[in-house]
């Protein structure tokens, strides 16, 4: 007979039960997450186009890894590796992303499912975390990077289950439980470092729901399970710094600066930090632009008043019932841990803490909604249906529709662009160019936009216009982007570039007749008058 410790030590077959047996009473919700990860994606399937920094991963292939290992991004490496997708291939690694998306909202599903309590959790709703988090618009620019889209989806799927076997050794014991749990944290952590604040939101909505649902067994181990949880957290993140670090001195590479540049303080003014600071707060909370909703304000609303509703009641009738108000503020702050640290706005695709907050803050009032209805109405079931509908239509108004727009605008981009490097080459050809020219592009090239196009962070965006901050950088791109098509040429060096700005002083722009010209050994083409400082 099956001895207590061995049950714990060697959990295998009780939670591959356990999840079947979810999957079988949520089956109406995985078909609807299903079709809602083709509504949001499909698109992206069935209408291939090149992503920025795709070009660059397929022209340099290892060398491009390279600099992911000097910012500390090996893990990223090791899946690369593990799938066999160190030579990407860009359509494919679409396919495998969307694959990989199903795959980690049936683990998030599953891991909330298992904190609740299984015999305490409520179905109806478990699909809307998934949803709402994979078709936010950070997700989507994210997973626009076909370089990394994969594996992103496939690091999820990591944080969930190194979660899960967190949370089963915290209230069932089991060492083989914290041991998977933290290799499996050193390598989300190690793959990509918004992974991190993604990872202490997670800790703290799980808290939030175990206090819920299973007050008997976390209330009163309140603390104890929140030390725990602290310090697996720097545990893991210690190991994979620690893990980068070895692996630098090991392979003799320096560590890259892409992450340490971002960091604003003592590099700029306080006054200026805290300014820049509100403003992005304030375009977060009130929706200032495309990227967000106003579904946090709502969910963060409504959370504060669910929590201090019946605080003097919950206060007699639950032990450390204060403890999880502070907790509930710690998960509404924590998207904004990040911009704190840095000292400035992240970047659109590494802020996935916001759109994780708001998605489980949004199942969390939904269920607590229909805790209500069932104790006060006799039509409980129409109105888990009302609700449920709501929700639906508004995630499919909100954010699929958005994303849609984007990826459509990204494909008419990628068709502008084709046409213009073909006529671009025919000019090239007529020179009697060939593979060892020098092709130098300056300026840059703005797509044409119809009404139905909108422009997001990377998506719509075109190579010929990227990275017009940078001195040649938006030629390096383009040139690496027709070596990708097949159409090869060489970069310009740093002579080579100065001398190409000052003929193109004379020059015309683009389309104009003279705007590609022979100069010496070198090709020139003016896309625009400089927009470099």
């Amino acid at each position: 007979m099956e001895t207590e410790k061995q049950r714990n030590e060697f959990p295998s077959r009780k939670p591959a039960n356990h999840f079947f047996h979810f999957c079988q009473n949520n089956r109406l919700s995985i078909y609807l997450v299903l079709a809602m990860v083709f509504l949001t994606y499909g698109f992206m399937l069935l209408h291939f186009s090149f992503s920025i920094d795709t070009e660059a991963i397929v022209v340099k292939q290892l060398g491009f890894c390279d600099g992911w290992l000097g910012i500390n991004r090996y893990g990223l490496i090791f899946t690369k590796w593990l799938t066999g997708m160190l030579s990407i291939v860009p359509g494919f690694a679409t396919m495998l992303m969307v694959l990989a998306t199903f795959g980690y909202s049936l683990a998030w599903m599953y891991f909330f499912y298992w904190v609740k309590g299984k015999d305490r959790a409520m179905p109806e709703l478990c699909w809307v975390f998934p949803v709402l988090f994979f078709s936010s618009v950070p997700m989507v620019e994210l997973t626009n990077f076909q370089c990394q889209s994969f594996e992103i989806a496939f690091t999820m799927l990591i944080c969930a289950a190194a979660l899960l076997l967190e949370w089963q050794w915290l209230l069932e014991g089991g060492k083989f439980r914290l041991l998977l749990s933290i290799l499996l944290g050193t390598w989300c952590f190690a793959s990509y470092q918004a992974f991190i604040p993604v990872y202490i939101s997670a800790c703290l909505a799980a808290f939030l729901l175990g206090y819920h649902y299973r007050n008997d067994e976390v209330s009163v181990r309140s603390f104890p399970i929140s030390i725990k949880l602290v310090f697996v957290f720097l545990f893991d993140y210690l190991a994979s710094t620690l893990l980068g670090r070895l692996l630098l001195s090991i392979t003799g590479m320096e560590a890259g600066q892409y992450t340490d540049n971002m960091i604003q303080w003592g590099k700029k003014p306080f006054h200026e930090i805290l300014s820049a600071l509100k403003i992005y707060a304030g375009d977060v909370i009130f929706a200032r632009n495309i990227f967000w909703n106003r579904g946090y304000l709502f969910v963060a609303a409504g959370l504060l008043l669910t929590a201090f509703w019946k605080f003097r009641r919950k206060t007699s009738e639950q032990k450390f019932y204060p403890y999880s108000v502070f907790v509930t503020f710690l998960l509404l702050a924590s998207p904004f841990f990040l911009p704190l640290l840095l000292g400035a706005a992240p970047v659109v695709r590494g802020q996935l803490a916001l759109p994780f907050v708001t998605a489980i803050g949004a199942e969390m009032l939904g269920e607590r909604f229909l805790e209500l209805a069932e104790r006060h109405s006799e039509h409980s079931s129409l109105i888990c249906s009302t609700l449920a509908a709501i929700l639906f239509f508004t995630i499919l108004r909100g954010n699929i529709v958005k994303d849609n727009r984007l990826l459509y605008s990204d494909y008419v981009v990628h068709q502008q662009e084709n046409a213009l490097t073909e006529r671009l080459i025919e000019k090239i050809e007529a020179m009697g160019s060939n593979q060892e020219t020098v092709v130098a592009i300056l300026g840059k090239w703005s797509p044409t936009c119809n009404a139905s196009m909108i422009q997001g962070e990377t998506l719509g965006r075109s190579f010929y216009e990227w990275d017009q901050a940078i001195p040649g950088c938006t030629c390096k791109r383009v040139l690496d982007y027709w070596s990708v098509l097949g159409y090869q040429y060489q970069h310009p060096n740093e002579a080579q570039w100065e001398e190409a700005e000052d003929f193109g002083e004379n020059m015309p722009s683009w389309p104009q007749q003279g705007s590609v010209a022979r100069h010496k050994d070198m090709v020139v083409i003016k896309m625009s008058e400089s927009t470099t400082p």
